[in-house]
């Protein structure tokens, strides 16, 4: 039997993905080519499911938290390297596409804008459906579905080993509610399998197994708040692409960093 909380649930998923297909609206976003060489985070306009969501306070509201949350998730991204590796430059950029939005399932995100997404180094792009009008008298809990596709892993990585779409529903069940995660956990690990996935194919290993690794760390963290498949598949896929990484870099005669020093691993699968 469905518990009742799990019917609510699905009945918001069922609701918000019909509201998102209908006003689904993939616009041309011209700072996505903007800047070449710089790693883009896109953020997406928020389709919102009531009419007290959608009143325009609501939406700057909103959008300056994220912007602010996700700016200072880069700038925290941008020091550890820098502590770990001065040489290592991280040009991660936010990038605000006003107008664009995906449909909550992202069906829009084809193989071929993957690889456009890809080689204009768009590491992740976010997009949600939220309803932040209270759910009943008791429960004023505001409630979001957020997507995010990682068009580097679209472009390069097979489906079977993992989806690049990766859907989220807040609040979580382990989490605060929404507006205590409205700096999106999930959102610098996620951007990281990205960077990670475009350094490597370029060569970049040493920014690669960065990214991976940090990956991995704040996957962890992110399960803190409730997992699903996809979550653990993220940590499967950096876990293993680190490991790839590295052992690639010990064979690359060009390449002479310090992954070329550490002693041979044996990785299994392939990302």
């Amino acid at each position: 039997m469905i518990r009742m909380r799990e019917l609510k649930s699905v009945t918001m998923i069922a609701a918000l993905m019909a509201v998102g297909v209908a006003h689904a609206d993939l616009i041309n976003c011209a700072a996505l080519s903007a800047n070449p060489g710089d790693y883009k985070v896109v953020l997406d306009d928020f389709a919102f499911i009531s009419v007290p969501a959608s009143n325009k306070a609501n939406v700057d509201a909103l959008r300056d938290r994220l912007q602010f949350n996700l700016n200072g998730q880069l700038d925290a991204l941008r020091l550890a390297a820098q502590k770990l590796n001065l040489n290592l430059q991280v040009p991660m950029r936010l990038v605000f596409c006003t107008g664009r939005r995906p449909s909550v399932s992202g069906s829009e995100f084809t193989d071929v804008l993957a690889e456009r997404l890809s080689d204009n180094f768009v590491v992740v792009e976010v997009w949600g459906s939220l309803d932040l009008s209270p759910a009943s008298r008791t429960d004023t809990t505001p409630r979001a579905i957020i997507g995010y596709v990682i068009p580097p892993v679209q472009h390069y990585v097979p489906a079977s080993q993992l989806r690049p779409i990766q859907i989220f529903t807040y609040a979580k069940s382990h989490g605060g509610g929404l507006e205590e995660q409205d700096n999106l956990p999930e959102l610098s690990a996620i951007a990281l399998v990205g960077l990670g996935t475009k350094a490597a194919r370029a060569s970049h290993y040493d920014l690669a197994v960065w990214a991976f690794t940090r990956a991995e760390l704040g996957i962890a963290d992110a399960k803190i708040g409730g997992t699903n498949a996809d979550v653990d598949s993220l940590l499967r896929y950096v876990k293993l692409a680190a490991c790839q990484t590295r052992a690639q870099a010990k064979v690359d005669a060009v390449y002479s960093g310090a992954l070329k020093g550490l002693p041979p691993q044996s990785c299994t699968g392939a990302p």
